[in-house]
């Protein structure tokens, strides 16, 4: 006889629900709703002063040039993670009045390429060639993709963050 299965676990809780936007939340949506309506997903808001949105890889440089438009002017960062078939890639620009508006493009992890925003927002070049190194991805017209976080010994095709990636053996390894 063998024991019943375990009862499913309840979702974990929302939390508290969120304060009404403030002014500048409220116009800093409102504008990137009306910018964005034909290039990215409906922005909504996740915490205080947080807006997000989600791109295609295509349309991204085209989203990031409209985010700036609108007074993102300062990038924050450019973070990357590895969600199994796709890396996402997203992009925190600082918008007036201290609300953060993130970027979101998934781009697929067989053909890791996206258009780099360097020209667009100058920061961009050391997280480009960070996400470059550890995740893999390819800013095309990114003039300086050079290695930054791992050394020039590090195998070519290795990616320490990507899910899939497996350290070599001790014997494999070189020692440079």
């Amino acid at each position: 006889m063998s024991a019943p299965a375990p009862a499913p676990k309840p979702p974990a809780p929302a939390g508290p629900p969120l304060p009404p936007p403030g002014p500048a939340e409220q116009e800093m949506l409102d504008a990137l709703r009306g910018a964005l309506s034909d290039m990215a997903e409906e922005p909504r808001r996740v915490a205080v002063r947080r807006l997000v949105t989600r791109s295609t890889p295509e349309r991204m440089r085209d989203t990031i040039a409209k985010i700036r438009s609108l007074g993102c002017r300062r990038l924050s960062a450019i973070s990357a993670v590895d969600m199994g078939e796709t890396i996402d890639v997203i992009y925190h620009a600082c918008a007036p009045k201290g609300v953060l508006v993130s970027v979101r493009a998934a781009v697929p992890k067989k053909a890791a390429r996206i258009p780099t925003v360097t020209d667009i927002l100058p920061a961009a070049a050391l997280y480009e060639r960070e996400i470059h190194d550890l995740f893999g991805v390819e800013f095309v017209g990114n003039p300086d993709l050079r290695r930054l976080m791992l050394h020039e010994g590090w195998p070519e095709g290795q990616y320490p963050l990507r899910k899939d990636w497996k350290p070599a053996t001790t014997e494999a390894v070189k020692h440079a």
